[in-house]
């Protein structure tokens, strides 16, 4: 592994969290099919940076955040969701998103978003 660094992707469509995979391939990535499959998780894991969908079923993205900032207010939290609007990004923000990436997006914008999110959270550590 390039990278120290273990993201978990949480997102009920498998071909995203397989196409973050790829894409962040330096970093060790863990799948969560869901968000109780993320908060399952978290625990464990100790991930250093969480992606999450919003619209997921069982529970959603929102969730997530909630008990990932619990869990430790330190890991950060990219939100993507094909959902954009304001309000669920003013949302995202206040229960502590740290970053937001609306599908569909580029590969640089997620590794930008991504190498953001964990250069902050391990400048802070």
């Amino acid at each position: 592994m390039a990278q120290d660094g273990r993201i978990l992707v949480a997102d009920d469509e498998s071909i995203i969290r397989e196409f973050v995979a790829e894409v962040l391939e330096e970093y060790e990535v863990i799948h969560a099919v869901d968000g109780q499959d993320a908060i399952d998780k978290i625990p464990d894991v100790k991930p250093d940076l969480i992606i999450t969908d919003i619209k997921m079923p069982v529970k959603g993205g929102n969730e997530v955040i909630k008990f990932a900032k619990r869990f430790d207010s330190r890991i950060p939290v990219i939100v993507i969701t094909g959902y954009t609007s304001l309000d669920i990004a003013n949302e995202c923000v206040r229960l502590g998103a740290d970053g937001f990436l609306s599908k569909p997006f580029t590969i640089a914008q997620l590794r930008e978003e991504v190498s953001r999110c964990i250069e902050g959270h391990h400048g802070s550590a």
